[in-house]
Order: structure tokens, then C-alpha cells, then sequence
């Protein structure tokens, strides 16, 4: 049986306001494998983004374990953790992060730049990207040309040009309409399907949550559900 790609043992991340203590992850033990397409659902303030940054090496926990692919990302350096966050994560965001003065084009090129990949290959894996998102005649436009579904679908393409282990999405439909959602869940299990990409994603959306054949939700910064159609995990931190 292979090894899991992520295992949490203790997870907990806490931040000082004024005098108090927030807890926005209180201890999660949880495991995640190779190619799942997971949701981490629950409202503003449930520690999902949080809990989210920790799994794309963005933040170190203030206590307990984080393994990714048998590494503990607590015991990396800062140089390891960048290295790790250009080659096996992509990350897509609320608000499409795209810059504003590039081509659709231009922005997916500038993800794979730090690769150090060749002019004529880093333009044609950039468009090879855009035409899996259904956007390659649409390579020239700057993002005020695109609609809100077609710019998160850009910040997809930029996201998944590295090919990447793993993509982290934190509220990707938020500033979508509901059609434009569920449209923009469809492609990203589709191309996970395709590229073999673990896929996170929180949300507080339970209809778009409920896409996913994985569903995880928290709550006060507690893992207090595990839904998962193929194996229910009984690890799961029950609210106190």
C-alpha cells in the first residue's frame, strides 16, 4: 500500500490577538493520499484557510507534524520550503491574483518562469495550458478583457503549468456566480483526473463541497467531519 501524500499528527496553529489566543487550528490529525480531490468546507473564521496555508507550506504549525510525502515541513528551511512550493504546489485564489498589465498568456508564462525553462518551451507549455482550460483564443486578452470565470480559469492554467503534486484553492468560486462555479469545479476535477493533481479546496459553499468525493469540515478550527465515499476515516477530531 503506498505511503499517503500528507499526514497530519497534531497540526495546531495559533495566533496572539491583544490577549487572547486564537486557536484557527486546534490539533488536526489527518491523512491525505495521492490524488484525492478533497473539500474543506466551513464558514469564515473555521481555521479552513489556515489549515489550507499549512498544507501548501505557506505557514509552519506552532505545534504538532506536518508530512508531506514523508518530509516533515516543520523540520525544512526556508530555501527547502520555496523549493517545495515552486515544484509541487499550485495555488489559486479568491481573487485570481492575476497581474493586471500581463496577456492571459504573459500570466501563465510567469508561473513557470522561476523554472528556468527555455523562451520557446515556456510559451508552448503556456498555451498548451490555456487550450486545456478552453481559453487559447483568448491567450492575448489582459484579465479587464476576461470575465471573472475566464480569469480564475487563467490562475488555473498558471497553477497547473508546473505540473504540480498538488493544487491548493482557497475560495476559488467566491467572486463567481453560480453557474461560473459549478463550471470551475467541473474543470478542476476533470484536469485533476487527467494530470494525476491532488486537489484541496476550501469553500464555504456546501454545494460546491459536496462535488468532491472527499469532504472534510471544520469548525472553530476543528476537524469535525470526514466524509469520504470511498474510505471514512475514524481519525477525525470530534468537536469539544
Amino acid at each position: 500500500m503506498p505511503a499517503p501524500l500528507y499526514e497530519l499528527r497534531g497540526a495546531a496553529k495559533f495566533f496572539q490577538l491583544g490577549g487572547a489566543t486564537i486557536r484557527a487550528v486546534d490539533g488536526v490529525d489527518l491523512t491525505l493520499d495521492a490524488e484525492e480531490f478533497v473539500a474543506i468546507e466551513g464558514p469564515s473564521g473555521s481555521g479552513k484557510t489556515t489549515l489550507l496555508q499549512l498544507l501548501g507550506a505557506l505557514d509552519k504549525p506552532s505545534s504538532g507534524e506536518v508530512h508531506f510525502e514523508g518530509r516533515d515541513l516543520v523540520t525544512l528551511s526556508d530555501g527547502e520550503l520555496a523549493e517545495l512550493r515552486l515544484r509541487s504546489f499550485g495555488f489559486i485564489f479568491q481573487q485570481f491574483n492575476l497581474l493586471s498589465t500581463l496577456t492571459a498568456l504573459q500570466n501563465v508564462e510567469a508561473g513557470l518562469a522561476p523554472l528556468g525553462i527555455a523562451a520557446g518551451e515556456l510559451r508552448e507549455r503556456s498555451l498548451a495550458m490555456l487550450a486545456e482550460v478552453g481559453l487559447r483564443d483568448r491567450s492575448s486578452h489582459l484579465p479587464s478583457q476576461l470575465s471573472g470565470g475566464e480569469q480564475q480559469r487563467v490562475a488555473i492554467a498558471r497553477a497547473l503549468s508546473a505540473s504540480p503534486r498538488v493544487v491548493l484553492a482557497d475560495e476559488p468560486t467566491g467572486n463567481l456566480d453560480s453557474r461560473s462555479g459549478a463550471d470551475i469545479i467541473t474543470l478542476l476535477t476533470g484536469l485533476a483526473s487527467k494530470h494525476g493533481t491532488t486537489i484541496i479546496v476550501a469553500t464555504h459553499d456546501s454545494e460546491l463541497a459536496a462535488k468532491a468525493p472527499r469532504r472534510l469540515n471544520m469548525h472553530d478550527g476543528l476537524l469535525v467531519g470526514d466524509d469520504n465515499v470511498k474510505d471514512a476515516r475514524p481519525n477525525v477530531k470530534r468537536k469539544r
